[in-house]
């Protein structure tokens, strides 16, 4: 009797271990099925910054200078614009003079001052407002364009070609010493300087050149005709 209690007692406690070692296997299996799982790999994108090309600057240009050894006074395009006048528009002549050689027609619109129409330039000589002495030296000649000029006809221009439709980047790129100052229409007029004479720029605020005198002063006037 007491040996049949015995292998009872027995018998329980292998059933006890072999249950709690099948519980300990299970809770083995699921602490390693729950626990935390491997971060996944993160991308990584390298990003490289590539410099825009840099943009050209545009160098100012200017039309060819008319060749001196070319001077015709009946071709607008060989004239020289400079400190002595406008191709036969010489600071050192007279109306009389200038009369004689110009290529067209001469219109005096006031005493002291002639006009000419040469393919569409308009050129203005003068010797002072109602001046009436012929041999009066002239002080004033002025380029501008008229209705009918075209911008690809030939033209006066300076030794650095500058001419009408040049525009005020150009003017300053071929003039470092350039000056301005306002004139009597209350526009800038741009300008360069040797011994007491100037040759005047004005675009009337539009970028380009739209008048060029040369003058034995300082200042051009805004008209002469009707001033």
């Amino acid at each position: 009797m007491e040996t049949r209690r015995h292998e009872g007692d027995i018998m329980r406690i292998r059933r006890t271990v072999t249950l709690a070692g099948v519980v300990l296997a299970i809770a083995l299996g699921a602490s390693g099925c729950a626990g935390s799982p491997e971060p996944a790999p993160t991308a990584t994108v390298t990003v490289t910054a590539t410099a825009a090309p840099a943009t050209p600057t545009a160098e100012p240009t200017t039309d060819p200078a008319p060749d001196p050894d070319a001077y015709s006074a009946g071709d607008p395009g060989t004239w020289v614009i400079s400190y002595a006048g406008i191709g036969p528009l010489d600071l050192d002549s007279t109306l009389g003079a200038i009369q004689s050689v110009m290529p067209t027609a001469v219109s005096t619109c006031r005493p002291g001052v002639d006009t000419y129409d040469v393919g569409g330039l308009g050129l203005t000589a003068v010797t002072g407002i109602d001046v009436t002495d012929p041999a009066a030296a002239i002080t004033v000649v002025r380029l501008l364009p008229l209705d009918s000029w075209s911008a690809t006809a030939a033209q006066p221009r300076t030794e650095k070609g500058i001419g009408l439709g040049s525009t005020v980047t150009e003017l300053q790129a071929a003039y470092p010493e350039l000056d301005s100052y306002v004139g009597m229409n209350k526009m800038t007029v741009y300008q360069i300087a040797a011994d007491g004479r100037t040759v005047n720029f004005e675009d009337y605020g539009s970028g380009e050149i739209k008048a060029i005198s040369v003058v034995v002063g300082t200042s051009v006037a805004s008209e002469y005709c009707g001033a």
